[in-house]
Parts: C-alpha cells; sequence; structure tokens
C-alpha cells in the first residue's frame, strides 16, 4: 500500500523535525555553556582580558606579579573556582574583539553601556564602582566645567568616558574630542599643552596624586553619573561572550557574593587607599 502525505501530515512532520531540531540546538547549547566552565577548570586557568591602570589593574614591572582593585577581585573569584587567574593585557579596543575570538574568558571590569550590551553579556552585579574625574594641567587650564567652551579634550577610544566626554561636548561647547587608545599619551599630550583637559579614571587620578604631591595635574571636577544617565556611579561589571557563558557568569556571580559577604572587598580596596565608601555603594 504507497503511502500518502497529507497536508495536515506535512505541517505535522514539519513541526515535529522543528521541534526536535530546536531541542538538539538547546541541547547543544547547553553543551556549550557546560564545556566553557569545565574547560576552564580542565585546563586549571581562566584567561583574563585586562589592561594598565593602576590602581584597577597592571603588571608589576619587577616581580610579574599582576597587581590592583581588579587583580585581587579576580583572583579570589579564581580561588573559588578553583583555577589560577592568567592576565593577557590589552587595549580598551581590543577587549570586546578579544572575547568575541575566545583569546580571553572574561574582561575583569567594564563600566556598563549599552553599546556593549550589544556585543557583550555582563554579570548580574558589579564588584565596584568607579568615580570618573575631568583633570587639566596643575599650573594652568579651565578651573571648572564650563570653562571648556571651544576647548580640546581627550579620552580613552573604548571606554566609558567617551560618553562622558560626549555629554561634556553637547552642554559646554567642547570644540574637539581627541580618542587616545590607552591613557599614558592622553596624559602626555595633557602635560604638554595639547590637550586643554581629559576624561579620566578618578581613582587612578587618586592612586597616583597620593603616590606623588607634586603631581602633574590637577582635578577639574569629580564627574557625576548624571554625565553616562545613572544615578547611581559607574560600576564594574565582570564581562563575558554572549555565547555559552551562563555556567560561567553563574559561578562569578556567586564567588562574588561571597567575597563581599566575608568583607574581602572593603580589605581590597583598602589596599589601595580607597577607603570611600562610595567606591562600594555606587552613591555619588
Amino acid at each position: 500500500m504507497k503511502s500518502r502525505m497529507t497536508r495536515r501530515g506535512f505541517f505535522g512532520a514539519g513541526a515535529g523535525l522543528a521541534a526536535a531540531s530546536m531541542g538538539m540546538r538547546a541541547a547543544l547549547a547547553q553543551g556549550a555553556e557546560a564545556d566553557l566552565l569545565a574547560d576552564i577548570k580542565k585546563r586549571g586557568f581562566i584567561r583574563i582580558g585586562t589592561f594598565s591602570i593602576p590602581p584597577e589593574t597592571w603588571i608589576d614591572i619587577g616581580s610579574g606579579e599582576w597587581k590592583g582593585i581588579a587583580a585581587d577581585f579576580t583572583k579570589a573569584v579564581a580561588a573559588e573556582l578553583g583555577v589560577e587567574a592568567d592576565p593577557v593585557v590589552l587595549v580598551h579596543s581590543a577587549l570586546a574583539p578579544a572575547l568575541d575570538s575566545g583569546r580571553i574568558d572574561v574582561i575583569s571590569g567594564l563600566y556598563r553601556t549599552p553599546e556593549r550590551e550589544k556585543v557583550m553579556a555582563y554579570a548580574t552585579k558589579p564588584f565596584w564602582y568607579g568615580i570618573d574625574v575631568l583633570l587639566t594641567r596643575s599650573q594652568d587650564g579651565p578651573t571648572k566645567v564650563a570653562d571648556l567652551k571651544d576647548k580640546v579634550i581627550g579620552t580613552v577610544r573604548g571606554s566609558a568616558q567617551e560618553i562622558e566626554a560626549a555629554e561634556l561636548q553637547k552642554r559646554y561647547g567642547i570644540s574637539d574630542i581627541r580618542k587616545y587608545d590607552s591613557a599614558d599619551p592622553m596624559l602626555m599630550d595633557l602635560k604638554a599643552g595639547r590637550l586643554d583637559a581629559a576624561v579620566w579614571w578618578g581613582y587612578t587620578f587618586d592612586y597616583a596624586a597620593k603616590q606623588n604631591p607634586n603631581y602633574d595635574f590637577k582635578v577639574v571636577e569629580y564627574l557625576a553619573p548624571e554625565y553616562l544617565g545613572s544615578e547611581t556611579l559607574p560600576a564594574n561589571y565582570y564581562v563575558f561572550s554572549k555565547n555559552g557563558t551562563r555556567s560561567l557568569i553563574a559561578a562569578f556571580d556567586a564567588a562574588v557574593d561571597k567575597i563581599k559577604a566575608a568583607g574581602q572587598d572593603k580589605e581590597i580596596m583598602a589596599r589601595y587607599g580607597l577607603t570611600n565608601p562610595s567606591y562600594l555603594t555606587g552613591k555619588f
């Protein structure tokens, strides 16, 4: 007897195949998620995308040790996972591509922005908060943000400071925003007078000024979170690929909660002289 596929049977079979296909994709996705965390544990280390901005994160030239706020937090998280932390130092603009290519497993602390959320996944909770600052030369330069009309300012490309710089330009008539791949050349141009001011990390300025009372720069203004369209200070999150990282994100969230519950977050900030509670509460 010849088998005959009816229209209803055709669509029923199609639905069954589609459901099976969806189920297979879901199973593969779950497997990929489990495999990423399992792979990290199997190899015994996690590749951390980071940058060089003391006191947040830097490699000590003498010892080769990874140091800083993000370093200490991430080492504590890695210990909870039972692996070593392997830092990979990159410029900000190279972090997302490195995450996407699998060169790194996680980025140790970025502000959350709409543009980044399009291509990266965030941990559910921040592990600390930053305070950004508008800097100028210690001997001259603008004394208040209202003096920025027709001035030239600098910012680091790929950082959330780009958003703050754009908002400052909109409000105060800045003539040009120059973008740099890292902070050092920006600060050199500021010192040389090629910039009138620069948007930088306030905690980095606080740390540098504490180390050197005769520092070359001074604060024009600590930037309120409103420049980022937020009610709280910009928060630093662990950042992951959007693909197959659900289990890894959950593991990081649990580790951060445990670190905070033990009071280790306050100890880490205090090591670098950052005792202002705003760094942990996000309140300006």
